[in-house]
């Protein structure tokens, strides 16, 4: 889907609430060198003034017990902190008379001058200035998220509070601004944490929220976003916020995890098919890693291993969530019979092993910045020939400087995971049998897939490795079962079929000679059993 990314200057109305409602006319460009009568430019300019302020928000901790169970968001333990690096403006009716950015305190001076007799507001956006991160409402045109005020040409202080509008058991519309300024703050620590260890330059990202966002999918203008996400064809991060149903603004664990993704979609790199995922699950690797990924990455950023989500239980506000640091007992979210490169929770504890201390653990020797993970993720993960695995992810660690590649095998050996000697995960048995080499072409094989379980799982899923020939390869797969075929070059999908519920799936493409190839078979079988899909490859 194509996205118009919109201005600060081409705010669409918005209520802004406070103890009382501002509204927030639309900016045209040019407004800074004239008026239109509620412009305010009908008169000529007045003396400088100069205004600073402290512009703030309520956070709330979501907070969940492993031993219990039990989780809620903790309103009793709300504490104010500092809306940083946002954007601040002094307006008159429509026009923007002055930009500015509050500091890493949430502190701000700006200097203006008034013109004419609109009404003057100070406001801050729910929108960062480096990086550009902005939080919009999907339901309403996209406009950006504000808090605001009123202003007199007298006044040289003015703070800026956002409430979190909590009422005891729901919330009051009219006041629960915090919750767009707590998803920037999330992610703006995201940023920086990779910011303060490398030099990087974040594109544009735009983030979805709406008190209308529900776990449902449909039209996203009406808030049917079907769970908080990041949308790769949009790059775009989407977010819940239906009071009474599921709302994740508080939840800095989901946010940075899809903060994640965006960071995967944009400097590195991201092969998993996505869909459906649940701990204790055997997950296509792909999936497994980006998953256990953006947990582990939300545990090392905030910091907080314990992963929380929270949620309405009926009339309960809930929780569930995990601990990357001490397994549960029974170890029900990894069973040792489940741990391994298919396994996400595997993936999510081993990532944050290679990141703590691990000083309590006989297994854990190895402690590593989030320097060397950015490394390795911007640079051989996202150029792996093949696709993003554990295996690609924990070779390429193994390499980098003052990493220890035995206490890494040790610590992988805990999670089921072999001592991986290649981006194709050799020394992890169960990793390199998902990948089947193609020695000659052409190429014939019937495949054993197993149904009854998505189609991102590891048994609906074979790949295959072969080299390019400087000629054009026609891909076939046929089953009276669904199946699908996707071929990819250094993760770019090159060519795909998946067209057909049943019978023939094909496509031709040109290859590079001499170049790496990664062919996906994927079932969409739902019968509990095993089936056996034909697959070819020919070459004129």
């Amino acid at each position: 889907m194509d996205v118009t990314r919109k201005s600060t200057r081409r705010l669409t109305r918005k209520v802004l609430a406070l103890a009382f409602t501002l509204a927030l006319a639309p900016a045209c460009n040019g407004d800074d060198e004239g008026g239109d009568g509620d412009g305010g430019g009908d008169g000529p300019p007045g003396d400088p003034v100069t205004i600073s302020g402290l512009v703030t928000y309520d956070f709330v901790p979501a907070v969940y017990s492993p031993s219990t169970r039990r989780g809620t968001l903790e309103f009793s333990q709300a504490s104010v902190r500092p809306v940083r690096n946002a954007v601040v403006q002094v307006r008159q009716g429509t026009r923007v008379l002055v930009d500015g950015t509050t500091d890493e305190e949430g502190r701000y001076t700006v200097t203006y001058r008034p013109s004419g007799t609109a009404a003057l507001t100070v406001v801050a956006l729910a929108k960062t200035s480096t990086p550009e991160i902005q939080i919009e409402d999907n339901t309403d045109n996209n406009a950006i998220w504000a808090v605001g005020n009123t202003l007199t040409p007298s006044e040289t202080t003015k703070n800026l509070h956002a409430t979190h509008g909590w009422a005891g058991t729901r919330y009051t519309a009219s006041q629960r601004i915090a919750a767009p300024f707590a998803i920037l703050d999330s992610m703006y620590t995201a940023s920086r944490a990779f910011m303060d260890a490398r030099q990087v330059n974040f594109p544009l990202l735009k983030v979805n929220w709406s008190p209308n966002n529900v776990p449902q999918s449909g039209n996203k203008a009406r808030g049917q976003i079907g769970t908080s996400h990041f949308s790769f064809s949009e790059n775009e991060i989407y977010v819940l916020g239906r009071d009474g149903v599921d709302t994740d603004e508080y939840d800095a664990h989901v946010i940075v995890h899809e903060w994640g993704h965006y960071f995967e979609a944009n400097l590195s790199r991201a092969d998993s098919p996505g869909g459906p995922h649940s701990s204790g699950e055997s997950l296509d690797p792909r999936l497994a890693f980006g998953e256990g990924y953006g947990n582990a990455l939300a545990s090392i950023i905030l910091p907080e291993p314990i992963y929380v989500d929270t949620l309405w239980s009926g009339t309960t506000l809930a929780a569930f969530g995990f601990d990357a640091e001490s397994e549960p007992t029974p170890t029900t979210d990894d069973p040792i019979s489940s741990r391994g490169s298919f396994s996400e929770m595997s993936v999510f504890r081993m990532l944050y092993d290679l990141y703590d201390s691990g000083s309590n653990e006989p297994h854990d020797r190895v402690s590593h910045d989030i320097g060397v993970f950015y490394d390795v993720l911007v640079g051989p993960q996202k150029s792996t020939p093949a696709l993003t695995t554990i295996g690609s992810f924990l070779n390429s660690f193994k390499t980098q400087p003052g990493v220890n590649a035995a206490d890494v095998d040790t610590l992988a050996a805990f999670y089921n995971i072999g001592s991986i000697t290649s981006d194709f995960g050799d020394g992890d048995a169960p990793l390199r049998s998902i990948y089947t080499n193609v020695d000659r072409i052409p190429f014939n094989t019937t495949v054993t897939l197993r149904g009854g379980v998505d189609y991102n799982k590891r048994p609906q899923n074979q790949y295959f490795v072969f080299q390019g020939t400087g000629q054009s390869m026609t891909f076939t797969a046929t089953h009276s079962e669904d199946v699908g075929i996707e071929v990819y070059h250094r993760g770019e999908v090159v060519g795909s079929a998946d067209r057909y519920l049943s019978g023939t799936e094909t496509f031709t493409i040109p290859t590079r000679a001499d170049e790496p190839y990664v062919l996906v078979l994927v079932g969409f079988s739902e019968t509990n059993a095993n089936y056996t899909p034909t697959l070819s490859i020919t070459s004129p």
